[in-house]
């Protein structure tokens, strides 16, 4: 008789039966189809919270941006608003279109491509627009002011004079006040404060023509000649901006009526003005349709039917340097 003969292994000798591979194949794949749509959610998750805090806080950059230069707008150092100072310095006509700081607002309504309004009202030199390129049926703001802080005042600097900039130059003694190049010529007890008229209006695209991103932008006077710099873009994603001013018709500095699209004698005693922004994302939301219609104030926006987040924003500023007013 042989050793071991009858002797059996402690483990059987046999693999996994065709019901048994099919079964575990089955499993592996719905648990890898599982884990896959947990990533893809997780990740669409992160880019719709990504684009809805970019869209909000771009939202709320313009709002502050648009509200801080109407309160601003017309200030003109220790001059009364709406004073016509003396323009040391000439050049492109909308470089001294700009130097004109007797009308602290200017406003253009619903805007063609061009820049042109409808009315013919306020309709500003070639130089201070961008052909073709702006926002169609959206509004175009015009601000004359200094900076609210002096770069020289009581003959102490507050900070290093720039030779490029253009300041309001008030001088000492008996000299009247005038905005000038640099700092050339002045003396202790002068006072120099930067002057920063601008454009603002809503450009077809962002950093490429054909983009489609919708972007809150300006223009500048030049700092090495006497041109306009070229346009500079503040925003992303400002769809739609408009404006009303509210205009004080018995002279006791409360707005009486809101008009979107004011004379210049109204202009002149508009006291508040109502800003209204329609702010998109950047990118499309996959799965997101925007069905929505908007209404910013006289103006409403058709639902647009695209995959972009909006968001509609809304504040009104007291316009605290007025011109003279109207009799």
């Amino acid at each position: 008789m042989r050793h071991g003969a009858g002797r059996r292994w402690p483990w059987p000798h046999q693999g996994l039966s065709l019901v048994e591979l099919l079964v575990a194949l089955a499993l592996g794949v719905v648990l890898s189809f599982g884990a896959m749509n947990l990533l893809l959610y997780s990740k669409r998750s992160y880019f719709e919270a990504e684009e809805l805090a970019r869209l909000q806080e771009n939202g709320r950059h313009a709002l502050r941006y648009l509200s801080h230069e109407l309160t601003m707008a017309g200030y003109l150092a220790t001059r009364l608003p709406g004073t016509q100072l003396e323009a040391r310095e000439s050049g492109s006509p909308c470089f001294d279109y700009l130097m004109a700081t007797a009308t602290p607002v200017e406003h253009v309504n619903d805007v063609s491509a061009a820049g042109r309004s409808s009315s013919g009202e306020w309709n500003l030199p070639d130089d201070c627009l961008l052909a073709g390129k702006h926002l169609a049926g959206t509004d175009l703001l015009l601000i004359r002011r200094t900076a609210s802080v002096p770069v020289m005042a009581a003959g102490e600097l507050g900070g290093a004079i720039d030779p490029q900039a253009i300041y309001l130059r008030g001088v000492a003694g008996a000299g009247a006040a005038h905005l000038q190049r640099g700092g050339r010529d002045v003396v202790p007890g002068d006072e120099l404060w930067e002057y920063v008229p601008q454009v603002l209006f809503l450009r077809n695209y962002s950093i490429a023509s054909g983009d489609g991103v919708p972007t809150l932008c300006r223009k500048r006077q030049g700092r090495s000649s006497n041109r306009m710099a070229p346009a500079q873009c503040l925003v992303e994603g400002i769809e739609n901006l408009q404006l009303e001013f509210g205009i004080d018709d018995d002279g006791d500095a409360q707005p009486d009526r809101f008009e979107a699209a004011p004379d210049a004698a109204e202009l002149a005693a508009a006291v508040a003005a109502r800003i209204y922004l329609l702010v998109r994302s950047i990118h499309p939301v996959p799965g997101h349709v925007d069905d929505r219609s908007y209404v910013l104030g006289q103006t409403r926006v058709a639902p647009p039917l695209d995959a972009h987040y909006r968001r509609l924003l809304q504040t009104t500023v007291l316009l605290r340097n007025r011109g003279p007013v109207p009799s």
